[in-house]
């Protein structure tokens, strides 16, 4: 794998900008749940929001990882097929016996509304691998990792997983643990994925598929 410099490439108040529209996010689904009253539908609409605004607004940042991920394209499809394979046995695991709540499409929904089915389906999976991916990469962009890449990505899976347990789960205690829990090996393998191929891009894909093939055999 060639060696690149994962060097701060966004200013303070880019990254302080970017984690604002990350916290619109659950404002807008929970502001939105409140009128409709249907979780599914507040949550693609905020997810797609979320994801297409932080695509946008740090578009310079999305273009370095997109143009690391195809100048080492060896590297990106080695660590999506790593990503696919553990994230897909731990969305397994979660599934079967923690139990940590994962942010999906209900049924019910999903079957009512056949027509918004594409929309639902990209902004649970890809669009919220975006969300996670860009922002946890805003939120260590400033942090040195020269010799600590291990505490790094421990450090960004307690983090950002815990801010997004706090910001989309109920207050339920068990369920909170459950998922604090699995949003942070979440988070911190997505992290591994950025440290071993130097662009947010694998993390972005295997997490979106898994997600992906999560909602078609459990929705439709």
């Amino acid at each position: 794998m060639e060696q690149i410099k994962k060097s701060s490439t966004l200013s303070t108040k880019r990254i302080i900008s970017s984690l604002g529209l990350f916290i619109l996010v659950p404002i807008i689904y929970y502001g939105l749940n409140y009128k409709i009253q249907n979780e599914t539908l507040s949550l693609m609409f905020a997810f797609n929001f979320g994801g297409w605004a932080l695509i946008i607004y740090d578009w310079n940042l999305f273009g370095v990882h997109y143009n690391r991920a195809k100048k080492n394209l060896k590297d990106t499809c080695i660590y999506f097929l790593i990503g696919l394979v553990f994230l897909g046995a731990w969305v397994w695991f979660n599934v079967i016996f923690l139990k940590g709540k994962i942010l999906l499409p209900d049924i019910i929904t999903v079957h009512e509304y056949k027509f918004a089915i594409p929309a639902i389906l990209i902004s649970f999976s890809y669009m919220q691998a975006f969300i996670i991916n860009i922002t946890f990469k805003c939120l260590t962009d400033h942090w040195d990792i020269r010799s600590r890449e291990l505490l790094i990505i421990l450090l960004s899976g307690f983090t950002f997983g815990a801010i997004y347990t706090v910001l989309f789960t109920p207050l339920d205690t068990i369920t909170f643990i459950r998922t604090l829990l699995y949003n942070i090996i979440l988070v911190a393998f997505n992290s591994y994925l950025y440290n071993q191929s130097s662009s947010i891009i694998p993390g972005i894909l295997s997490t979106g598929t898994v997600y992906l093939i999560l909602q078609i055999l459990t929705t439709l």
